[in-house]
């Protein structure tokens, strides 16, 4: 029990990184899915079904928002202990929020990447929902370490 103790607090950081990123990503891919099937409900998809890209724009932004917020507050409590930071509060959320913008163009680029490519592999059977959520899976990677790199570097450095 000792050594599982010694090895939590010597990684402590990235375990609790790890935690919080999958709860993030929950956040975000829950929020994304839950807005392209209210957008569908009302009539912002093609005849097939298939939302349209303003519909997974909205969605893709409206879901950042949601995990940015989410994420800044447990990152800055719970993973780098930052609440007692010499950096003002607003300005911890500005350089978070701007980190962000950044994966926020590689998420995009992702999502709307891994869609476009299920897409054009007509072969393969797979639903319109699940297009999206594997390409949420795909970006949520990549996402994740990009962003710990962002906050250790630069938003939360000691």
């Amino acid at each position: 029990m000792i050594k599982i103790k010694e090895l939590f607090n010597k990684y402590r950081e990235i375990i609790m990184y790890l935690i919080f990123g999958v709860l993030t990503t929950v956040v975000g891919m829950g929020s994304y899915l839950i807005i392209l099937e209210i957008g569908k409900a009302i009539g912002l998809a093609t005849e097939s079904g298939d939302p349209t890209y303003a519909l997974r724009l909205t969605a893709q932004i409206l879901q950042w928002v949601l995990s940015v917020l989410f994420a800044f507050f447990t990152n800055r409590k719970w993973v780098f202990n930052a609440e007692t930071s010499n950096k003002p509060f607003i300005r911890q959320l500005a350089e978070f929020s701007g980190s962000r913008v950044i994966t926020l163009i590689l998420d995009t680029l992702v999502t709307f990447g891994t869609v476009w490519l299920l897409g054009v592999a007509n072969y393969i059977q797979i639903s319109i929902f699940s297009k999206d959520l594997i390409a949420k899976c795909v970006a949520a990677v990549v996402v994740v370490i990009g962003n710990y790199i962002l906050s250790k570097l630069w938003v939360f450095k000691k």
